[in-house]
């Protein structure tokens, strides 16, 4: 029962934590006009995009 209620607790604490961050990113890149190019767009998607699936490969292998 413990174990289901700091799962959880956890979840919760990780969606606050992201909220959080988020809010401060916004607020900190306020009237800031976007100046990238199209190819830096890309780029940076793509960049993002090769991170995100290297942290859920990194999750799956340290899970155990």
């Amino acid at each position: 029962m413990d174990r289901i209620i700091r799962m959880v607790m956890n979840m919760l604490i990780r969606k606050v934590v992201n909220r959080g961050v988020n809010a401060g990113v916004d607020l900190a890149t306020r009237g800031r006009e976007d100046t990238s190019t199209t190819a830096q767009r890309t780029s940076t998607q793509s960049t993002t995009r090769n991170a995100r699936q290297l942290m859920r490969a990194a999750r799956r292998f340290t899970r155990f």
